[in-house]
């Protein structure tokens, strides 16, 4: 390449090279090519050199990659659809005999067909037609295509030899490049990371970094470092949630599992505990799944705390619930008295003399978690499908949970309620569940053509269940109530609201802690 470039500097050193006399020069140059075959007879050395080493195209002079060895010819894109005919579409002479080179080539875009040079082949097609002895003409070519042909495969097994030592140095240059990278990583601290993610996928993630093949420099290393460090970081909180702290949240999991299946003599009396996600939420707990990673922890010291966070989540956990009750203005009762006024009608807030489970403890306030039931508050919190979020993790310790409890399981305030108080005669406001049952009224949906007759409870999830479409847009239940002389006749056409749901005695009140039918028995195994 060097020769050729001397050549191309000024006249009189190309007349100097381009003799035949120099061909000593061209040859020595050529020899000093590990493997390249010899010039072959039909190409000077100078033709040869520059067929091989000159990657630009011999017509336009464009960048011109790939050799076509039998033809001896380099061509650009363009200048290869321009230049080079179908043999398909040459002479029969051309097509029945291998006497002008021919190299597969794709013309048009997915379609690879044997092509010839359109001057070659119009060279030999002048020749052909001016030969006395056309047989011996062909013959002679013949044997010519084939020298050439057999020179071209040289050419070719050569050129892909080099090619995959190209590849093979790039290859060992990026290796070299990589090693001095990890070996930084290794010393900022990062060499756990790098055990654990190995470092092929650190590099797939960092190919701005990794995927050159100059040597790294300390100036290209600061300038990349503030990125490189982000993604590291990122890697290490991977590895720290997957090998550290899972084995902590399992370890709490477990313990807290046993804390609530087999409580001590000195155990709190609280009538629910939080759902272990919860509990891996608490500050106290959350410090010590994220401490250091060579910490060795104890939840001890957490458990002996316990009751006190459970307090202050049952706090956040009623003010929550008791925003969730909506009642409306309008369904007030006149005449009410002031000192007994709970719910502050026409908002969601709290009166200034009322608590959170004054609110609770309303009558109209009931929730649903999916299609379980009615339930009471705290009593929704036991349904055993509380166990299982909204968004579930498939590693049931992963305890990442986020969002609240409503969020996380679909529980929804029936907004249908009050105005089932307010058909039984009460204030939705006032009345209270012991209130409602010491009414004991009955009621008929005047929406539907069935004359059954429900309880409160029952009226309330029919009214939700059957005349709430589509399921966000509540109405306003139609409901007679059924007068006192009528209510014994029709108690044979009553429905009430089947909710067969138990609680073990022998465990601590659990948010999920409540069991079907059909769970008992293997619940008891358990304990």
């Amino acid at each position: 390449m060097d020769l050729l470039n001397l050549a191309r500097t000024c006249k009189s050193l190309r007349q100097l090279l381009m003799v035949k006399s120099s061909a000593f020069v061209w040859k020595a140059a050529r020899r000093q090519i590990d493997g390249l075959p010899d010039c072959p007879a039909d190409l000077t050395e100078p033709e040869y050199a520059n067929l091989v080493f000159y990657p630009r195209c011999q017509i336009c002079g464009k960048y011109a990659k790939a050799v076509l060895w039998e033809m001896r010819r380099r061509y650009c894109l363009g200048c290869t659809v321009r230049r080079l005919s179908a043999l398909s579409s040459c002479p029969q002479v051309v097509q029945n005999n291998n006497v002008v080179a021919s190299e597969d080539t794709a013309l048009t875009e997915g379609v690879t067909k044997s092509c010839v040079d359109k001057d070659q082949m119009e060279s030999f097609i002048h020749e052909y037609k001016h030969s006395s002895n056309r047989k011996q003409f062909v013959m002679d070519r013949v044997e010519q295509h084939t020298t050439i042909s057999k020179h071209a495969r040289q050419c070719e097994r050569w050129e892909g030899y080099q090619e995959y030592k190209y590849h093979v140095e790039m290859h060992d240059r990026r290796k070299e490049r990589e090693n001095s990278i990890i070996e930084r990583l290794k010393q900022l601290g990062f060499e756990r990371e790098v055990e654990y993610f190995t470092p092929y996928r650190i590099a797939e993630s960092c190919k701005t970094l990794f995927w050159k093949f100059k040597p790294l420099t300390s100036k290209e290393w600061n300038q990349l470092l503030p990125k490189t460090l982000k993604t590291m970081n990122s890697f290490r909180s991977k590895r720290l949630e997957s090998v550290v702290y899972r084995s902590r949240r399992k370890l709490l999991a477990s313990e807290y599992a046993n804390y609530i299946m087999h409580p001590l003599p000195n155990a709190p009396a609280l009538d629910i505990f939080p759902y272990v996600v919860d509990v891996a939420s608490f500050s106290t707990f959350r410090d010590i799944i994220k401490a250091p990673e060579d910490t060795q922890i104890s939840l001890e010291s957490a458990f002996a705390e316990l009751p006190e966070l459970v307090g202050k989540w049952r706090e956040k956990l009623d003010t929550e619930f008791a925003e969730l009750v909506k009642i409306p203005s309008h369904l007030s009762r006149a005449g009410v008295s002031s000192d007994r006024a709970v719910a502050s009608s026409g908002n969601t807030g709290l009166a200034p003399s009322q608590t959170a489970m004054d609110k609770l403890r309303l009558a109209c306030a009931l929730f649903r978690v999916d299609s379980m039931g009615l339930f009471s508050y705290p009593e929704v919190l036991f349904i055993s499908n509380m166990a299982y979020s909204k968004f579930p993790t498939y590693d049931e310790h992963d305890l990442r949970c986020n969002g609240s409890i409503q969020d996380r399981y679909c529980i929804e305030y029936i907004v249908e309620a009050p105005y089932v108080v307010h058909a039984c005669g009460l204030d939705p406001n006032v009345a209270t569940v012991e209130d409602m049952d010491r009414r004991n009224a009955r009621l008929k949906c005047l929406s539907c053509e069935d004359s059954c007759v429900r309880h409160w409870r029952a009226a309330v999830w029919h009214a939700f269940y059957f005349h709430r479409w589509p399921m966000w847009q509540p109405k306003v239940p139609r409901l007679q109530l059924v007068s006192d002389e009528h209510l014994a006749a029709e108690l044979s056409l009553k429905e009430e609201l089947d909710q067969d749901l138990f609680r073990c005695l022998l465990c601590l009140p659990r948010v999920g802690g409540a069991i079907d039918h059909s769970s008992i028995t293997d619940h008891l195994m358990d304990e």
